[in-house]
């Protein structure tokens, strides 16, 4: 029943996307988010796992469609044509020597590759049909409108009920009585997207010139703040200040010191507002013999539980830290191209198995039957392609990232909010895939690509790149991009 009403929407989406081209690319973007956290949900247990394979399906139908479509209209060869592309090739090349070299079965390279690869896909999808500056900002403002609807209902879980609405939430390992989640089952897809999308309400107060709209923006920011805290995504907290951070402090010193301000008062917020509401009632008096008084539960503390959490990588017995601990002795035993696609600390391994699992002791360390992955993309691909590939997979995403960040600091007005809260926010999610595995076939890494891939084509349009699958922009959009003055 599922693979007919797969097949069925196969049919339906591709004459769709010939149609709708920019609609339905948002939609095949913003469709992990769906099987996964919400059509997974209504399926039985025994075959809720298919659904995840429904954004895969889309993805290739519609990206099926467009690029046939492309070729016959001789868009095809401009969208390709950029130095992601090449390294992209690059890293294609290393893990086929890498599966070659280590004799990985063909069907555990294959999955291995398209599970890190398939994702970038989303780089292309924009380039083939062309967005102007405007479109992409409708596409900007659509994910933007997600992930804030996200975050109120993140925040009034916390204020009302942490299952509002069948909202979902986390008991934490340090403290945190409640992890908000919002829409989504996992607080760190939350976090990640929260991070996404700060800087560009950022860049919306230093950049808007209309003052309703940089109280708007203001206004967002606290609102995305607030529950990214209360999330304690603590990747996602590191993936901001570092990755975010220096974005930021590349493009304008003046958004990265008030986006610092409104994280501080933000986490005053969080630390000191009464959240009781959240909690069960305390029981009630004890009778006179009664001696012991049961202890209510504790309010998640945001300072008490992260100090849990430094204690618990300090003392040597945090998870992530001895994945990494692992994984040194193998990339020194293999350092150039790897153990192969599909051999250590990804979805592949865990589907197929790894031989490396044993020979290491990687095995031990996958005790518990949920923990499926390295939580760690940098080290996965590290351990898998080697020193080469990690190279060419992180070249790839400097090569869209860089001219971004050059270009904000020329932009100005919703040009700058645009390309620099692109710039900002996978930067700040790239970094946090140190954490998490966000950048293999899930929900952030088609967010993400798809962002870097309007961002190249933003940059075309306004004359700052000759990107050839750029569209043609009207000379007072243009205009309206010239230099602004420093900050």
């Amino acid at each position: 029943g599922l693979i007919v009403i797969g097949v069925g929407l196969a049919v339906l989406v591709a004459p769709a996307s010939l149609r709708w081209p920019r609609t339905v690319i948002v939609l095949v973007v913003l469709t992990p988010i769906f099987d996964r956290y919400f059509i997974a949900d209504w399926l039985p247990a025994n075959v809720a796992q298919l659904a995840h394979f429904l954004s895969e399906g889309v993805l290739l139908t519609v990206g099926t469609a467009l690029g046939f479509q492309a070729w016959r209209r001789g868009r095809l060869v401009p969208a390709i044509r950029h130095p992601v592309t090449i390294a992209f090739g690059a890293f294609l090349a290393v893990t086929l020597i890498s599966a070659l070299v280590n004799a990985v079965p063909p069907q555990v390279a294959l999955v291995g590759i398209g599970f890190t690869l398939d994702a970038a896909a989303c780089f292309y999808l924009p380039r083939l049909v062309g967005f102007s500056v405007r479109q992409s900002l409708i596409a900007v403002g659509v994910i933007l409108a997600l992930v804030m609807v996200s975050a109120i209902g993140g925040l009034i879980q916390w204020t009302l009920n942490p299952n509002f609405l069948g909202l979902v939430v986390w008991q934490g390992w340090f403290g945190e009585v409640y992890r908000l989640a919002s829409i989504f089952s996992d607080p760190n897809t939350f976090g990640a997207l929260l991070i996404g999308a700060i800087p560009f309400a950022a860049f919306g107060i230093t950049s808007l010139h209309r003052p309703g709209h940089r109280l708007a923006a203001l206004i967002a920011a606290i609102l995305l703040f607030m529950p990214l805290y209360l999330s304690f995504s603590r990747g996602a907290w590191g993936g901001l200040v570092v990755g975010g951070g220096i974005a930021l402090a590349f493009m304008s010193w003046r958004t990265l010191a008030i986006t610092v301000g409104i994280g501080i008062i933000s986490l005053m917020m969080a630390v000191t507002v009464p959240r009781m509401v959240l909690y069960d009632a305390p029981p009630p008096p004890p009778l006179p013999e009664v001696e012991a008084t049961p202890e209510p539960p504790r309010q998640p503390s945001l300072i008490e539980s992260t100090i849990g959490r430094i204690a618990e990588i300090w003392a040597g017995r945090d998870l992530r830290t001895l994945f990494i601990v692992n994984g040194v002795p193998i990339v020194l035993d293999h350092p150039l191209v790897g153990v192969g696609p599909g051999r250590y600390g990804g979805a592949a391994a865990d589907v197929f198995g790894s031989p490396v699992y044993a020979e290491y002791g990687t095995d031990k360390l996958f005790l518990d039957p949920n923990q499926r992955t390295v939580d760690n993309f940098w080290l996965h691909t590290l351990v898998e392609t080697g020193i080469l590939g990690l190279a060419a997979f992180v070249a790839a995403g400097l090569a869209a990232l860089v001219p971004l960040i050059r270009a904000a600091r020329r932009l100005r007005g919703w040009n700058r909010f645009l390309v620099g809260g692109i710039a900002g926010g996978t930067a700040a999610m790239a970094a946090n895939a140190v954490t998490t595995m966000l950048l293999e076939a899930n929900s952030v890494a088609f967010v993400l690509w798809f962002l870097l891939g309007l961002g190249s084509l933003a940059l075309g349009a306004l004359g700052l790149s000759r990107d050839p699958a750029a569209p043609a922009v009207a000379a007072a959009e243009v205009e309206a991009s010239k230099v602004a003055p420093p900050s």
